[in-house]
């Protein structure tokens, strides 16, 4: 087995939302950064197909600028990106083209001066006095032992927090219970304005649970009013009805259906598995096959009970289970369920999130979804309380069960990345641990990179009802 080894500023392992903006923003301020990524492409759960949620709050107001929107920005002139449309339930959605943001990905890296390593993973981690001193990178039968200054784990689940000893929670607060996990796949042949008929003609499609909070409207007008930017939450009256009949392969109330990029294509977020945890390498293989065999059954339900899907075709089965809530570690501040609720944005936010309240019942109920008002993303969410050189970034971060399940979707992820990138670099700029970095100064390059850290004084308020 052939062992090398190199020393970094900054090393990010994984790379999702909690990654790419973190090594991007340290790499523009001068560090060197090494960005490390299991897979043979950039991008995490942006490169599987979601739409991203929340660019703008509940009222339509912007809130998430910076590398997030450089992205977006970047995948305009191939016609791979939709505007940021305002949703009665979600806040707002993106769509876009995930094969070509794997793409853009690598070219902002690249142009940050990043360095890439894929197909690895993390192996060992070496700590010594509370302190990373190494990990071990292992791909293709090879070692590679890495030293640097700060660690940044945007693993998802905190892998490398986790063996360096860090502390960590899970699950929700009062039970321990995860959310489901999904495996999404992807359908062709849909005639999409059929469907809206129906829900058209059948409009209690569309009657959510009393548990979902949502602006009125979320019905075929605004379907038919938004037809290339919409992710369809319904058909809970069809899907207990297929239940009853034995027929219904998924355990969960409704369907979730995403429009994508492409006009004869939906993405399907509908398969849920209970009991899982996503930092179980068993779990998730449970998780991968169920998912993956429910799926195919779904699309035969769907081809037979739901119009505008007669000539439904599986054309995708997604990469690897998406994953909602595994390890949450503990950080030096915490972002609390209270701080979401009442939008609170401290002094020391690096970044804004406004995403709804977005529960998936682990125990097979409906999700609970609620409205919140932009709050703020303190810095100190992603430093770790144990180990002097280590950032968490991505939903691994310090926060609670149920202000996880509003920030853990990808804008506000990479907000804070941005925010704890640039601390980083700070830190190794300094000599300082990533604690000391001055929030201050992080706050002050975050603002002239054009970085939301207050909604705009001018932002519209809608009436709720």
């Amino acid at each position: 087995m052939k062992m090398s080894s190199r020393h970094y500023d900054v090393v990010v392992v994984g790379a999702g939302p909690g990654g790419l903006p973190a090594a991007i923003a340290a790499s523009r301020l001068g560090a060197k950064v090494l960005l490390a990524e299991q897979h043979g492409y950039l991008g995490g759960n942006m490169a599987i197909g979601l739409p991203l949620l929340a660019y703008l709050d509940k009222d339509g107001n912007e809130v998430i600028k910076g590398i997030a929107q450089e992205f977006v920005d970047a995948m305009k002139p191939y016609k791979a990106v939709s505007d940021h449309k305002w949703c009665p339930l979600h806040d707002s959605l993106t769509i876009y083209n995930p094969e070509v943001f794997k793409v853009v990905a690598i070219q902002k890296c690249l142009e940050a001066g990043v360095e890439l390593l894929l197909h690895c993973q993390v192996t060992d981690v070496n700590t010594d006095n509370g302190r990373i001193d190494s990990i071990t990178l292992f791909g293709k039968g090879n070692k590679l032992e890495v030293t640097a200054d700060v660690f940044i784990d945007a693993t998802g689940d905190g892998d490398m927090a986790y063996m360096a000893g860090a502390r960590y929670e899970k699950g929700q607060m009062n039970s321990g219970v995860l959310q489901p996990p999904t495996v999404m796949c992807t359908v062709t042949g849909i005639d999409s304005q059929k469907t809206i008929k129906y829900i058209e003609d059948n409009p209690e499609q569309m009657e959510l649970a009393p548990t979902v909070e949502h602006y009125p409207g979320y019905d075929a007008a605004y379907f038919r009013s938004n037809p290339d930017y919409y992710t369809m939450v319904g058909m809970r009256k069809l899907v207990s009805q297929l239940k009853e009949k034995g027929e219904m392969p998924i355990d969960r109330d409704t369907l979730i259906l995403i429009k994508t990029m492409f006009p004869n294509d939906m993405n399907l977020n509908c398969t849920r598995h209970l009991g899982i945890d996503g930092s179980d390498m068993f779990d998730l293989t449970k998780a991968e096959i169920e998912g993956q065999q429910q799926n195919l059954k779904l699309v035969e339900v769907l081809r037979k009970y739901l119009p505008g899907f007669e000539n439904a075709t599986l054309s995708n089965i997604f990469p690897s289970v998406g994953i909602r809530e595994s390890r949450r570690f503990h950080g030096i501040r915490t972002l609390t369920e209270d701080m979401v609720m009442s939008g609170e944005i401290p002094p020391d936010s690096v970044g804004l999130g406004s995403y709804i309240i977005d529960i998936h019942d682990g125990g097979g109920k409906s999700t609970i979804c609620k409205k919140v008002m932009p709050y703020g993303l303190p810095y100190g969410i992603g430093v770790s309380a144990d180990i002097d050189n280590l950032m968490i970034s991505g939903r691994c971060a310090s926060m609670d069960a149920v202000a996880l399940s509003s920030a853990r979707v990808m804008p506000p992820l990479m907000a804070l990345a941005q925010g704890l990138g640039v601390g980083a670099a700070l830190a190794v700029k300094k000599g300082c641990r990533p604690a000391e970095a001055d929030v201050g100064e992080i706050r002050e390059i975050l603002k002239k990179d054009g970085v939301m850290l207050e909604p705009s004084p001018e932002a519209k308020v809608l009436e709720f009802n």
